[in-house]
């Protein structure tokens, strides 16, 4: 009995150990807040919007018939005002939602109706779609990671590698 709670508790704490390394550095999402942002082409949203420091994650989706990428960014490492304007920069912000009673002009981006219960993502197909096709799309990888990898895997891979554990680095270097 001794031996199999022993074995128990040492299979938990390797696990706690593989999940913890799963998740890059610097996405602790413990204070983070969303905002979307309309464009054309959420897949090129959550591509642009991915490179940006402080955003720990993307979500391609639907908001009032558009096309928006849901984003999840760390306020403490970047200010929704310096969000925008980078997302404006890179072309992937026609119109920002904020949560309700978050409602103001941010950048010159035109501010949409607040984000409500009414958005949706959209399909496991249409997500983080940068990544398919390459060797990355074999790993498996935390949202953060995704969101990370996704926004470097085709214009920048030595960049996307930074965001994999070790382990997933080999995997990646044997899948090519």
């Amino acid at each position: 009995m001794k031996t199999t709670a022993f074995l128990a508790m040492a299979f938990l704490i390797q696990a706690g150990g593989l999940a913890a390394q799963q998740e890059p550095a610097g996405t602790n999402t413990a204070a983070t807040k969303r905002v979307a942002f309309g464009q054309y082409c959420f897949w090129t949203g959550e591509m642009k919007l991915g490179q940006i420091e402080g955003v720990v994650r993307t979500e391609a989706g639907f908001f009032k018939g558009r096309e928006v990428t849901l984003v999840e960014y760390a306020p403490e490492r970047l200010a929704l005002e310096d969000l925008a304007r980078q997302a404006k920069r890179a072309g992937v912000a026609d119109a920002v939602h904020l949560d309700a009673g978050s409602q103001r002009s941010l950048a010159g981006v035109p501010t949409g109706q607040p984000l409500d219960g009414t958005y949706r993502a959209a399909p496991a197909s249409d997500q983080k779609k940068q990544i398919q096709g390459t060797p990355f799309a074999r790993l498996q990888l935390s949202a953060g990671q995704a969101t990370k990898v996704n926004a470097f895997a085709r214009e920048n891979p030595s960049k996307a590698l930074e965001w994999l554990t070790p382990l997933q680095r080999e995997q990646v270097k044997g899948a090519r």
